[in-house]
């Protein structure tokens, strides 16, 4: 189990006397983007929760047991199922089923879904599929309905959250045992960037976020991403309360003024040494952690960082994230690369061979510049 960072040790120092939630977030093949990111950050930082990073192995080998809940971040469920394998699923079935609670966001959702007519690599855990997804979409209307206000203690009605490919879902005709899973909002609108809508794919109306039971355990599961930012954190708090019947909170993070910005590569986690990584930097008080995507990317965000931190491999099957990094190097930009990143790192990187080695390693690059002031090189 991953030790407690400084920041979460000091805010679970107030609730001393009560038992953390233990929840498991998975870390391994599949869970991709600064909404993996996030789901480690929140869990560890939250003074009522306690992590475990996951990766397939481990589910496998019991990792579930003594859990309360289990989280399966947006991604990639193809690669998630294949990183558990059978026995995996199976485990995570039981798990449930046995009265554990489970959250799945975008890709999370995906794995737990039913398939009419074939495996299509999903867990077939309760009886709901997907028509489609747009992956263009970033921030929709959602709209939260009775049901799904009443259960999860919210006002129904409209909201906007961050979207990217999540499923359009519908009841699938399969009966699955102990599965009693309802809709809880839909869709309602269809914002896209690029102004471009696949009609065919009917996301409006489509249901977007979905709750109920499976066996003696519940589950939620959702086609955005509430875990992106704080002003959609209360629905995070919600799924808690829901499959635990726990309050859980999240501390306020206080930004160091002028911190070392550091920029991390949040591309395809392919392991659970990767996400302590990004944990290990964002434990750091003098470091702002950036997650960084290809929308960072786009939005220029690698112009203001002083320090980019690529720990896989990602970058050997895209283009564009591979020309970032060698631009930002060109350009004067230092490059730590840690695992598999290494592998990609332009001449000028530094190579680190443990998640604490990064820590170092930024530390001596910036030899005799204050962190106080690293900001403003």
């Amino acid at each position: 189990m991953l030790s407690l960072g400084t920041a979460a040790a000091d805010s679970r120092a107030c609730c001393r006397g009560r038992v953390p939630l233990k929840v498991g977030v998975y870390a391994d093949a599949g869970a991709s983007g600064i909404g993996a990111i996030e789901w480690f950050r929140i869990v560890q930082e939250s003074p009522e929760m306690e992590l475990k990073l996951l990766d397939g192995q481990a589910v496998r080998a019991g990792g579930l047991d003594g859990l309360d809940v289990l989280v399966m971040p947006g991604g990639d469920s193809k690669l998630q199922f294949d990183s558990l394998g059978p026995d995996g699923i199976v485990g995570m079935k039981s798990f449930v089923k046995g009265g554990g609670g489970y959250i799945g966001t975008c890709g999370g959702c995906y794995l737990m879904l039913d398939r009419t007519g074939g495996s299509h690599k999903r867990a077939h855990m309760i009886p709901w599929d997907r028509s489609g997804a747009e992956h263009a979409l970033l921030y929709p209307t959602f709209t939260l309905n009775e049901k799904g206000a009443a259960a999860l203690g919210l006002k129904p009605g409209p909201f906007t959250m961050r979207y990217h490919g999540g499923p359009f879902l519908y009841p699938s005709t399969n009966y699955i045992a102990e599965a009693n899973v309802e809709s809880w909002g839909t869709f309602a609108s269809e914002a896209c960037m690029t102004g471009r809508i696949d009609p065919k794919k009917r996301m409006y109306g489509a249901t977007a976020i979905i709750g109920g039971t499976y066996g003696k355990g519940r589950v939620f599961g959702i086609s955005g991403h509430p875990e992106y930012f704080d002003s959609t954190l209360y629905m995070v708090q919600a799924a808690f309360r829901y499959v635990t019947g726990r309050e859980v909170t999240f501390p306020a993070r206080l930004r160091t003024p002028r911190a070392l910005s550091v920029g991390f590569i949040a591309k395809g986690i392919d392991s659970v040494e990767t996400a302590e990584t990004a944990l290990a930097l964002a434990d750091e008080r003098d470091f702002d952690l950036v997650p960084i995507d290809k929308d960072g990317i786009f939005q220029r965000r690698l112009d203001n960082i002083d320090v980019l931190v690529v720990a896989n491999d990602s970058a050997k099957r895209d283009k564009k994230l591979a020309a970032a990094i060698n631009d930002f190097a060109s350009r004067g930009g230092k490059v730590v690369g840690f695992g598999s990143g290494c592998s990609v790192l332009p001449e000028c990187g530094v190579r680190c061979g443990s998640r604490t080695g990064v820590v170092r390693a930024i530390r001596q690059l910036f030899t005799g510049v204050s962190m106080e002031h690293a900001g403003e090189r």
